[in-house]
């Protein structure tokens, strides 16, 4: 769980940063290429003029366009200055032309990237400015890749910051967190003892006989009853308690995952029978899973005590599970019952949860699937529940196959 906040801190701190370092690249960009377009548009304009549309000699003091092109009223075009040396006067005369039938006054031309302004004169002739934009192109170019690598730089360098800061933030949380384990895990160990004096004096009253009265046998069975459930929910807090301490599976080594998974369902399947329910089971032979047999065992018992809990009577509960190219198995339990909404799906994991709709039908304590979802996460994989929105409910668990584990294999069904 603490790992999780880290990672979210992390996320949120990087995600604001992100968002307020691109806004400011992207407005110095934006402000950048607004003024190279505003000086080079104020420079297209017409120069001093000696004589008839003549450029001064030694005027190369005043900013003006490097390219003009007059049109007459009558459509007669004439280059009258041209200091572009890769475009030719009839390749102007071109751009004149095509510039004649656009509405715009002011913009870039398609050939050579010319940024150009268009001024209309009162008798109907046309004067048209030029500028090269290759200087002000390479500039904003720069600009770009200098973003790129300033902001890439102080990405990767506000990540190392929030990473310690994370761990900073994080550690009242993970103090707080590590004292509840440590109790939880503490009361789990000590109230064992109790509840199994508890239960073997109970067993041992109810096997002596001498409880002769009808309603002290109920009540001893009562009591029988009610501490055995006690005992479930603490040994299942301690295993949860351990698997918060200890992540990493203790014991890891190759587990006949299909083996076991048939086992579990072969052992139960009198039990399911006896329900009112039905077993269908496609097992694809010789999965492979590296970690703890006893704990998977657990797991395929928790997804199908759960099944059978909360399926209809005479559904059939379906179990299938093959491999998912060489890498990777997919296990999945189905049955049919009350449609899981979308938002329950998603906490049905979470510790002591339980539906409103399942509460007073089934006793428990919403322990047995977070159990399962950590045995899931021990082995490196990933449980999720889905529903079809009408009856068929689906418990996927996708693990990670041994090395060597074959892909394919026939199917046992059963």
């Amino acid at each position: 769980m603490i790992q999780k906040l880290r990672k979210k801190l992390i996320f949120v701190l990087m995600a604001v940063v992100c968002v307020f370092l691109i806004g400011i690249l992207i407005s110095l960009f934006v402000t950048s290429k607004n003024d190279y377009e505003r000086r080079s548009l104020s420079s297209l304009r017409e120069p001093p003029v000696y004589g008839d549309l003549k450029v001064p000699a030694g005027n190369g003091n005043i900013d003006m366009p490097i390219a003009m092109g007059y049109v007459s009223a009558d459509g007669v075009i004439s280059i009258t200055q041209n200091q572009l040396y890769y475009v030719t006067e009839e390749e102007l005369t071109t751009i004149i032309q095509e510039l004649s039938g656009q509405s715009e006054d002011t913009g870039i031309t398609s050939a050579y990237n010319l940024r150009y302004r268009r001024h209309v004169n009162d008798d109907g002739s046309r004067m048209y400015f030029f500028s090269d934009t290759y200087v002000e192109r390479n500039a904003l170019n720069a600009q770009i890749l200098y973003s790129v690598i300033i902001g890439l730089g102080a990405i990767g360098l506000f990540f190392i910051v929030s990473m310690l800061l994370s761990r900073w933030m994080v550690k009242p949380v993970e103090r707080a967190w590590e004292k509840q384990r440590q109790f939880v895990a503490d009361a789990s160990h000590e109230l064992k003892t109790p509840l199994t004096v508890v239960l073997s004096n109970a067993d041992m009253m109810i096997a002596s006989g001498a409880l002769t009265d009808e309603k002290n046998k109920t009540r001893m069975d009562n009591i029988r009853a009610e501490s055995q459930r006690m005992k479930g929910l603490v040994e299942n807090l301690l295993t949860l308690a351990r698997s918060d301490s200890t992540p990493a599976l203790a014991v890891r080594v190759p587990v006949n995952f299909s083996f076991v998974v048939t086992g579990a369902t072969l052992s139960l399947e009198a039990a399911i029978y006896d329900m009112g329910r039905t077993m269908d089971c496609q097992i694809e032979d010789n999965l492979t899973v590296l970690g703890d047999g006893n704990k998977l065992r657990q797991l395929i018992d928790i997804l199908l005590d759960n099944a059978c809990k909360y399926s209809n009577e005479g559904s059939p509960i379906r179990v299938v599970m093959n491999g998912v190219g060489k890498k990777e198995l997919l296990l999945t339990v189905a049955n049919e019952g009350t449609p899981l909404p979308p938002e329950e799906c998603k906490n049905i994991f979470e510790r002591f949860y339980r539906s409103d709709k399942s509460r007073g039908q089934e006793k428990g304590y919403g322990l047995g699937l977070a159990i399962a979802q950590s045995i899931v996460a021990e082995h490196g994989g990933k449980i999720w529940a889905q529903s079809d929105g009408v009856k068929v409910n689906t418990f996927s668990v996708k693990l990670p196959c041994a090395e060597g584990t074959p892909a394919q294999g026939e199917t046992k069904q059963s």
